[in-house]
């Protein structure tokens, strides 16, 4: 019998052209041009630039008609001619989309051109990445690009092949600036401040300090002599098990550099793992200082329990971010009734069952890979959740069937901060274990006072309730 394929009519996902920005937006003095139609890069602007509040600029060759029909070698060569005149980069990444993927468009062999017939473009690094959008997510589109900034900058003659006993750290998809700083500060504080190459950083240029100066490509990001370094580190760690990290892969492969995979440092369980994997790479005792904080996380569990003991939730998002959320609300006793990550992986549901059948739970757990938003409302009404926990987009069936939303993920275009959520290490489960259990307790709150206020009604002098007058009690 064949299996059906639906239609997807609103999808959980953004294209894969999204996640390639995230990517190259990580890299120092870096630039995107999408190789497509003007509207796709304005949809990348716009949700970036509501989820960070910060200016987002990304280039298009504005492919149009004529451009479908003849090719769009033209418009390719002339859009990068305007960025390198008017930007400035070191680095420009050439990402495409529906359009040029549908036409067949060579890049490879347009950017070989272009190198031959502009002089100018020596100094300037032009990466491109096949990213169609009509295929896969914003995820694999993140992943192709931080392998193809690896694979460029390790094999472009840059620094020397010298052994710099450093480590290498790639990070999963859609991190937050906040959780980034926090990592580096785990990381400084455990291996030291220069023993490690972050890749990517958006730490800086998705969330900027206010300098009074326009700046047309923020400060921050990795410098490429860093990346071109990451091939002569002694070792690197990936932040992220669900799906492939290219990236670690190819180090691995080409040049010996040995990986470790640990999830996402969210939660009590995966923060120590993550520490645990720090203390072993650098054959030293975890500092005090995190001893600490995991005490203080602990004892926030502790003060919380009664509160989030038994509350049926339903996460979902991108799948490292679910998965750090699942393990955290396992060890705080919460039900996790719907587990939705946006797009399959192939390791997810491994490590989800993994982790849910650790704890025995007396309710039954729904993963569902891979959802539209319509199928995902029907589910959570069927999975009957007191919470959501997941990004803006599931405001809706949170108003409509009254219940919490935790704002976490990508993209949140409804509130300010998104910049700023902590969810990483010991602090970071911290954070959420405090928003998780005030909102229930703000929840509760709401409701007594719509009782309050129905019962004041119910008893105003007049009513069919109270035929006392109001001053009879005086007497």
């Amino acid at each position: 019998m064949t299996e059906r394929n639906y239609t997807t009519v609103n999808p959980c996902v953004m294209c894969q052209p999204m996640g390639s920005v995230m990517a190259f937006k990580g890299i120092e003095n870096s630039m995107v041009l999408m190789h497509g139609s003007q509207g796709c890069s304005t949809y990348m602007r716009l949700h970036l630039a509501h989820h960070f509040r910060e200016p987002v600029d990304i280039a298009s060759t504005s492919l149009s008609e004529k451009g479908a029909v003849y090719g769009g070698s033209e418009n390719l060569k002339k859009g990068l001619k305007n960025v390198m005149a008017r930007y400035h980069p070191k680095v420009i990444g050439v990402t495409t989309t529906c359009l040029a993927e549908t036409i067949g468009d060579d890049v490879g062999r347009i950017l070989k051109e272009f190198r031959e017939e502009e002089k100018d473009a020596e100094d300037v690094h032009i990466i491109s990445v096949s990213t169609p959008s009509y295929e896969e997510s914003h995820s694999t589109g993140y992943i192709k690009a931080v392998e193809a900034i690896v694979r460029y900058f390790t094999e472009s003659g840059i620094g020397k092949d010298i052994f710099n006993n450093k480590l290498n750290v790639v990070l999963g998809e859609n991190i937050a600036p906040e959780d980034i700083r926090e990592l580096k500060r785990i990381l400084a504080s455990n291996i030291g401040p220069r023993s490690f190459i972050f890749m990517p950083d958006t730490s800086e240029t998705f969330d900027a300090p206010m300098t009074g100066k326009a700046e047309k490509i923020f400060p921050g990001g990795t410098p490429q002599s860093e990346i071109a370094d990451m091939k002569n580190c002694a070792a690197s760690i990936g932040l992220g098990i669900t799906s492939d990290n290219r990236a670690l892969d190819y180090l691995e492969a080409k040049y010996n550099v040995p990986a470790k995979r640990v999830p996402m440092p969210i939660g009590l369980e995966y923060s120590d793992r993550f520490m645990s994997a720090l203390s072993e790479i650098a054959g030293s005792e975890i500092p005090e200082t995190y001893k600490k904080e995991r005490g203080r996380l602990i004892d926030a569990m502790v003060d919380v329990h009664k509160y989030l003991y038994g509350t049926r939730v339903a996460i979902y998002g991108d799948p490292e971010m679910v998965l750090g959320l699942l393990s955290l609300s396992l060890e705080n006793g919460m039900y996790p009734v719907l587990v939705a990550p946006s797009c399959k992986t192939s390791a997810f549901k491994e490590y989800a069952l993994e982790r849910i059948d650790r704890m025995n739970l007396d309710c039954d757990v729904k993963i569902l890979e891979g959802l539209d938003f319509d199928a995902f409302n029907d589910a959570v009404k069927e999975a009957n959740p007191e919470m959501l926990i997941g990004n803006s987009n599931g405001k809706y069936i949170s108003q409509q069937i009254g219940v919490p939303l935790i704002r976490v993920g990508f993209p949140i275009h409804d509130r300010v901060g998104a910049q700023r959520i902590l969810m990483m290490g010991y602090r970071g489960a911290m954070s959420m274990v405090d928003r998780i259990t005030n909102t229930i307790l703000e929840a509760k709150d709401i409701e007594l006072e719509k009782k309050w206020l129905q019962n004041k009604e119910s008893n105003l002098p007049g009513s069919c309730c109270d035929r006392t007058p109001a001053h009879a009690h005086l007497h």
